[in-house]
């Protein structure tokens, strides 16, 4: 760990392949972009450290993977398999930033976490699906082209101008993002 370095960004969407649990180029990319590595957690959810390398997915049928874990999260046993890795993860720093998109909000709401670590946690959540807002320090993101997340947030606290799969790739998002993480991110151009 390095020294000062206190937070770490993790990032939360739909496991679009059921074997892998790597980011994805773009995701990589985009936290290489803001994040220290040091503070960047390297893999998505379910954070296997021992997954298979990214490889991509069919549209349809990560979307119908992702649809069934949006579903699928609101079960006990959901909470119950993964909210003990989620606590791990998140007791590893004194402050934790979630990076989710899409579902990724519905299953951070799903994990149900206990009240005690609500407060070290900060959630930003691009073209987010979900059935509410999450407990935690939050900023919601949607773009007027993305109906889908529309459908969950017609009134987002900001809007950009990008479809679904293509938030990572928006400059507005980038600097919302960087905006958001303000004093962590600070921490990079300390320590580089």
């Amino acid at each position: 760990m390095t020294e000062g370095l206190n937070y770490q960004v993790i990032l939360l969407t739909g496991q679009s392949d059921l074997r892998c649990c790597a980011l994805s180029p773009q995701q990589k990319a985009f936290l290489d972009q803001s994040v220290h590595g040091d503070a960047q957690v390297l893999t998505n959810f379910p954070y296997e450290p021992s997954s298979a390398p990214y490889r991509a997915t069919p549209l349809a049928i990560a979307s119908i993977r992702n649809g069934w874990q949006y579903f699928g999260s609101r079960s006990p046993s959901f909470s119950t398999k993964h909210t003990s890795r989620i606590i791990r993860l998140i007791e590893r720093r004194d402050r934790t930033i979630f990076l989710t998109g899409s579902c990724g909000l519905e299953l951070f709401n799903n994990f149900r976490l206990p009240s005690a670590l609500i407060g070290r946690i900060r959630l930003f959540a691009f073209g987010p699906v979900a059935r509410r807002r999450p407990d935690c320090e939050h900023l919601l993101v949607g773009s007027r082209k993305d109906w889908l997340s529309r459908f969950f947030f017609p009134t987002p606290d900001h809007w950009v101008n990008c479809t679904h799969m293509d938030y990572l790739r928006s400059p507005a998002v980038r600097t919302l993002w960087k905006e958001f993480v303000g004093h962590e991110v600070g921490s990079r151009r300390a320590c580089a």
